[in-house]
């Protein structure tokens, strides 16, 4: 009983001792990884009013699937935003984010877009303390769209758009991290 104790605690020690910086987790293969800074400011035009100043991170982790197809993977912190009780109704919610999208496009331009997140008027983000910090998985990604992003990421630029700001309320050129 005495040496089971013993070797129990052994390998207590040992497990304790390994960790992801030890043993890191192999990625998925042939997964890529963007990375942008985003910004009302960076809007074409500049987001304006309440949310002129929204500022935020975004990380898209692109995943090989069927036929050259991508998986998308999505986390974004974004603050900045309005918070709520601070309008009238019925925008006393907080922003509401009704759409992102990946666009074709160089910084300042305007571009179309070839990714779309699942947010819509059904389906919005709501940012009752001015912030949100979210992951959005399992967006598709065309094969079309995944070569030209993953050819030329700066081509390239994540927006999101409010009730208030429905010409963009923050963006950033995606960069490969």
């Amino acid at each position: 009983m005495k040496r089971f104790a013993v070797a129990a605690a052994v390998l207590s020690l040992f497990a304790a001792g390994c960790d992801e910086k030890l043993n890191p987790v192999a990625p998925t293969a042939g997964q890529v990884t963007l990375a942008s800074q985003l910004a009302g400011s960076a809007n074409v035009p500049p987001a304006s009013s309440l949310e002129a100043g929204s500022a935020g991170t975004l990380s898209v982790a692109m995943t090989p699937a069927a036929g050259g197809a991508y998986t998308a993977s999505f986390t974004f912190q974004i603050g900045g935003l309005v918070k709520a009780r601070l309008l009238p109704a019925p925008l006393d919610s907080g922003s509401v984010i009704l759409a992102g999208y990946i666009h074709q496009g160089a910084a300042g331009t305007v571009g179309p877009p070839v990714v779309q997140l699942p947010i819509s008027l059904q389906a919005p983000i709501v940012t009752p303390t001015g912030s949100v910090a979210l992951t959005i998985s399992n967006v598709p990604v065309s094969a079309t769209a995944a070569g030209a992003i993953l050819a030329n990421p700066s081509g390239f630029y994540f927006n999101m758009y409010s009730a208030l700001n429905q010409n963009g309320v923050i963006r950033g050129q995606l960069v490969n991290q």
